[in-house]
């Protein structure tokens, strides 16, 4: 029997005003306004943490979602939630990291996806959010989730740095104990590299 994933936060650090940390566990477990997933240009959400979010909102995200495609790689749109507003959560952010499902992702478009939905959650106020390892994957011509955790937190640190608007908490979403890490140490570097040590 496979022992259930945990939902406790790991401790994490603050930029300015905004805690960042990170959790193992399911993106919709989580206590947040808003959830930021992986798309591609079609809005087709049939993979992974997509098909997850579609079957416990319901239909009506999808095809919000592909009403306003195609999408541009590296822009992010945003969805109501379906039945997601019953645990809280009020808006989804599809960031566009791929051509297609199942597509690979590269560093710049997830880069600049990460930014797209940043900049789209504070244009629409959100004060928290959770974000999986977006454009990471398993495959052999994916880049690996770890490497996808350190991007994403690099963007956001670099986002929290240029801009004047503020979140009150990010929660990177891992599913393994290594993604985990990953978060965690990616959180640690930027902190000392872009803010100082604690």
């Amino acid at each position: 029997m496979t022992e259930p994933l945990s939902t406790a936060p790991v401790p994490g650090a603050r930029f300015g005003r905004t805690l960042l940390s990170t959790v193992l566990g399911d993106p919709l477990a989580q206590t947040v306004d808003a959830l930021v997933l992986a798309t591609n240009r079609r809005g087709l959400m049939g993979a992974g943490t997509g098909t997850t979010i579609r079957l416990a909102g319901g239909p009506e995200i999808e095809r919000e979602a592909m009403e306003q495609a195609p999408l541009d790689l590296g822009s992010a749109i945003a969805t109501t939630s379906g039945r997601l507003a019953d645990r809280g959560i009020a808006l989804l952010i599809h960031a566009v990291v791929s051509d297609e499902l199942g597509g690979v992702a590269t560093v710049e478009d997830i880069r600049r996806a990460v930014a797209s939905a940043l900049t789209l959650a504070a244009d629409r106020k959100v004060r928290s959010l959770a974000m999986p390892a977006v454009g990471g994957g398993t495959g052999p011509e994916h880049l690996p989730t770890a490497s996808a955790a350190e991007v994403i937190v690099d963007e956001t640190i670099s986002f929290l740095r240029r801009s004047a608007r503020r979140f009150d908490r990010i929660t990177y979403v891992a599913r393994s104990d290594d993604d985990l890490v990953a978060f965690g140490d990616a959180i640690v570097r930027g902190r000392a590299r872009s803010w100082g040590t604690p």
